[in-house]
């Protein structure tokens, strides 16, 4: 009987996640659609010269079941992020009505690449202090432009 239960509250949790549009799936219309487009582009280009692929996920609101890092860590890997290319994958998923962020890595790439605590500073010091002045396009892309610098 608890296998059953768990397999429910697994069903339950992946249907909360919505479905991936591509690499930018702004829920929360944070972004312009010009913005959207533009990030749109550089990731795709980063994807296409490096083999390694980030999504970028703004949400207004999460499971009340979950702590929004779980659910982070959650989503990017029910959308395989990064899976279909060598487990070379990272999520950014913002929530501003929430007033929190988070970079999710996979295994490989905080192994190799981007550590927890380098993903904290990128948040600290390049995201966060646009985020306050009402910035979130400037954020994201200081905050990935610096991501994919240490990701060379």
């Amino acid at each position: 009987m608890e296998t059953n239960s768990l397999s429910q509250k697994t069903e339950q949790t992946e249907s909360n996640f919505p479905k991936q549009i591509g690499f930018i799936n702004d829920f929360e219309n944070i972004f312009t659609e010009a913005q959207e487009d533009q990030l749109t582009k550089f990731l795709s280009y980063y994807q296409n010269t490096s083999n390694r692929e980030i999504a970028v996920i703004t949400i207004d609101s999460i499971p009340k079941s979950m702590e929004f890092d779980q659910y982070a860590i959650k989503i990017s890997e029910n959308w395989k992020v990064g899976k279909n290319n060598n487990g070379n994958g990272l999520t950014v998923v913002l929530s501003r009505n929430l007033k929190t962020i988070r970079i999710s890595t996979t295994d490989k790439t905080k192994q190799l690449y981007l550590s927890d605590e380098f993903c904290k500073k990128v948040i600290d010091e390049n995201m966060i202090p646009e985020f306050k002045k009402g910035n979130y396009y400037d954020g994201i892309l200081l905050g990935l432009n610096e991501l994919i610098r240490k990701w060379l």
